[in-house]
């Protein structure tokens, strides 16, 4: 399927303290008026796309502006299937049902945990009971979802992540990624990894190729070691992924030769990433 990807807004009202949001766009929220994308859709589906991810951290941040969106894609007959990101607490149920009849097939939502004293600790500034309620709209209108979750947050444990992963199970997302929380230079978080190494100065010498798939001085903030988050994060696929009736899900979700390859590439890579011993 043709698609291409656009920017409607850049910011995030969020104060997650792993986040480089800040870092890169400052504090203030930027958004597009709604004529703008749209008139920005109408040309793109003249192009002869079908599907467009929109890149913002936050599609929904102004709920009036979704609203717009959304009605303004039906009124002048933009149909294009699309993909956003929205943040926990931001949408309402009547508000998902406008945006997947107006072409949205999934939300990537920021999980993180299944714990609430990580939450907690990360000012995520959101409920595990509001990650469930959402999840439960999505399911009852029919709404993929993607559920970024990470490992190896400050406070985090074994036992803290053995409740994320039966937590994201529970939500039961269309997908899910797991990562090692990475304490990116210009965080928070990283401000706190520099008092105890002080020699990484601004981070602008760093080696980050190995980015949320390894552990990144996350002892300063955790109590585990990087082997155990390295371990812990592949555990977390399997046991998401590798299950029998997400397997049979998917199964049936396939329509043509081509989704059935996409969907055997995109399991081989989890499958060799899950069973890979790592560093």
């Amino acid at each position: 399927m043709p698609f291409t990807t656009a920017f409607t807004a850049r910011g995030c009202p969020g104060k997650c303290t792993y986040c480089s949001s800040p870092s890169f766009y400052g504090r203030k929220i930027r958004f597009r008026e709604a004529e703008a994308v749209l008139a920005e859709l109408e040309i793109i589906q003249s192009q002869g796309y079908r599907e467009v991810f929109f890149r913002d951290e936050m599609f929904t941040v102004n709920k009036k502006r979704t609203i717009n969106i959304c009605e303004g894609m039906l009124k002048k007959g933009i149909n294009l299937t699309w993909i956003c990101s929205a943040r926990i607490g931001s949408v309402d149920v009547e508000t998902m049902m406008l945006m997947k009849k107006a072409g949205c097939h999934m939300v990537r939502f920021g999980v993180e945990s299944g714990n609430q004293q990580i939450l907690d600790n990360i000012q995520k500034g959101i409920t595990l009971g509001q990650t469930r309620q959402t999840f439960e709209w999505t399911h009852k209108i029919g709404i993929d979802t993607h559920a970024h979750c990470m490992v190896g947050m400050p406070g985090e444990t074994m036992e803290t992540i053995e409740q994320t992963i039966k937590f994201i199970k529970e939500i039961d997302p269309t997908i899910a990624t797991f990562g090692i929380c990475t304490p990116y230079p210009g965080t928070h978080l990283f401000s706190e990894v520099t008092k105890a190494h002080p020699e990484l100065k601004d981070g602008s010498s760093l080696d980050l190729s190995t980015l949320h798939t390894e552990s990144f001085y996350n002892e300063v903030f955790t109590g585990l070691s990087q082997e155990e988050l390295n371990k812990a994060i592949r555990k977390a696929y399997r046991a998401f992924y590798i299950r029998p009736g997400y397997l049979l899900k998917w199964l049936r979700r396939i329509k043509s030769l081509d989704e059935l390859k996409r969907v055997i590439l995109a399991g081989t890579q989890v499958f060799d990433f899950s069973f890979a011993k790592g560093k």
